[in-house]
């Protein structure tokens, strides 16, 4: 009965997490629609500090949590200190960043930014104890509270700024003050979620099997290596926060209205991106449970045939949604984005989506054999490589040179971090199966083109009909390539929801 409690709270949780990431994709719409790409410009360059403190609150702390104390319970003293020390590093990123908000900002190349990121930096006095309440419910398996608080925190972020948004319309203000509500509405989310867990947490309790000491070093690197897992997208739009906009001027001529409307528009691919990502993000969330269990029983071989199947299931899913957003990208810009803008440059930027979801994936296998190192020394890697490819692709390419950095700068964190799996793992020889995926996209790809092609578009509501109509040709056409080219083993198509129906469905016409 245990167990199946966990589980289910793992599905409850899962279920939240997949919500609240549509949620903070869709948001992004209506924004752009109304204040415009400059304003989502704005939103953008200081959204990775909001997004370091969802990541820190709902995966790293509480996984860290969880992983340190290994299923026993801190004794209250020893969580007050803990609440303690963790809320201290809180205060004191706060006062940097604040205090120093004026020259983050001119490094970004925009001073008016200045009061967004002073907005940004009171996330922090929050998301530390908001992390520790979610990590003590999970360690306990009691996975809805914190599905709850999620889905609580995103729900009055997104609905903050739906008011900042009709206030916009009907009264004149800035795109930076209006951004700086937009970021108080995360804040506002924090609070009001860490306000609901703390009503329903219980430090009372019986003190019995509870444990009077932490080891906050391996706490706290826990916490680095879950945070990075969770922020290869951001800590890449980092990057592109400070160099973009002072290299479109100083490198390629742009004047300073013309450079953040150019970064507002690029900007518009993180939504995609976002939604690209859905399967793979919830898929490493369920992996990693079944690996760290394969290896404390010593059972390689099926650790392995773990291994492998997720990385072919990886590699599906993710080239799928990578290919079908490339396919679809001119009518998914001109239905949310209301323009064709810099088409081939999100359109390169859609390669994303392969890239990081092998990053993700293999950053799971490599977390359980405790590869840090390797892990930390990719994703550094990849980011020097991002600032570098930024600063010579920029000048000569413009926003096709920051979509070209991107990729590549994936690309080289990918092969390193491919060199430690296959050091882990025994993986099959996929050759065969890159074939007939390349295949199957190939068919998925000339279908959807000629979907589009067959359809005249003569407004806006025709391209969104164009679209759901391409949508489903895509998505039926690569089910039906997968089926049939036999890409996937029974064993793989079991991971998957409704797997087992489409391989028994597949046996049932071989007969």
């Amino acid at each position: 009965m245990k167990s199946k409690a966990a589980f289910n709270g793992v599905v409850v949780l899962t279920a939240a997490l997949i919500a609240v990431k549509v949620l903070s994709a869709l948001y992004r719409v209506p924004y752009q629609n109304v204040l415009g790409d400059e304003g989502l410009y704005a939103y953008q360059q200081i959204y990775p500090i909001v997004a370091l403190g969802v990541v820190l609150s709902s995966n790293a702390i509480p996984s860290a949590f969880t992983q340190v104390l290994d299923g026993r319970q801190p004794s209250r003293p020893t969580f007050r200190r803990l609440v303690v020390t963790i809320e201290m590093i809180g205060i004191l990123c706060w006062a940097v960043l604040y205090v120093g908000a004026r020259q983050v900002a001119q490094w970004m190349g925009d001073s008016q930014l200045t009061p967004m990121l002073q907005a940004a930096s009171i996330s922090f006095l929050v998301v530390g104890f908001l992390g520790l309440l979610r990590g003590h419910f999970q360690s306990q398996h009691q996975m809805v509270y914190p599905a709850y608080s999620q889905v609580i925190e995103q729900l009055i972020r997104v609905s903050i700024i739906g008011i900042v948004i009709v206030y916009f319309v009907h009264q004149e203000c800035s795109i930076y003050t209006a951004g700086t509500w937009a970021i108080y509405a995360s804040t506002a989310g924090f609070v009001m979620s860490t306000l609901y867990l703390w009503c329903r947490s219980d430090m009372k309790s019986v003190e019995h099997e509870r444990i009077n000491s932490i080891p906050l070093r391996q706490f706290f690197i826990a916490i680095i290596i879950f945070a990075v897992s969770h922020l290869i997208v951001i800590l890449w739009q980092v990057v592109d926060s400070f160099t973009i906009v002072n290299m479109l001027r100083s490198g390629a001529g742009f004047a300073f209205q013309d450079a953040i409307v150019q970064k507002g528009i690029y900007d518009r691919g993180a939504s995609f991106i976002q939604m690209g990502l859905i399967v793979t993000t919830t898929f490493c969330f369920v992996l990693i449970p079944l690996l760290t269990d394969t290896k404390r029983r010593g059972a390689i071989d099926e650790m392995n045939s773990y291994a492998n199947a997720s990385l072919k299931i990886t590699i599906v899913m993710s080239s799928a949604s990578g290919i079908g957003l490339m396919n679809l990208l001119p009518n998914l810009n001109r239905v949310f984005f209301e323009s064709n803008a810099l088409t081939m440059t999100l359109t390169v930027y859609m390669l994303t989506v392969i890239c990081v979801s092998m990053m993700m994936m293999y950053m799971a296998l490599l977390e359980i054999y405790a590869y840090y190192r390797l892990i930390i020394g990719a994703v550094v890697t990849g980011l020097v490589s991002k600032g570098c490819f930024n600063i010579l692709l920029i000048a000569h390419f413009e926003m096709l040179g920051a979509s070209l950095a991107t990729v590549l700068s994936l690309v080289i964190a990918v092969i390193i971090l491919h060199y430690g799996v296959v050091q882990c793992y025994r993986l099959k020889r996929l050759r065969r199966f890159y074939s007939k995926l390349a295949l199957a996209l190939l068919v998925m790809t000339m279908s959807v083109q000629l979907c589009q092609w067959l359809i005249p578009v003569t407004s806006r509501f025709g391209s969104l009909l164009e679209l759901l109509i391409a949508t489903l040709v895509g998505v039926l056409t690569i089910g039906w390539m997968l089926v049939r080219l036999n890409i996937l083993d029974e064993e793989e198509w079991s991971h998957l929801p409704f797997g087992d129906k489409m391989y028994h469905w597949k046996k049932g016409r071989k007969r």
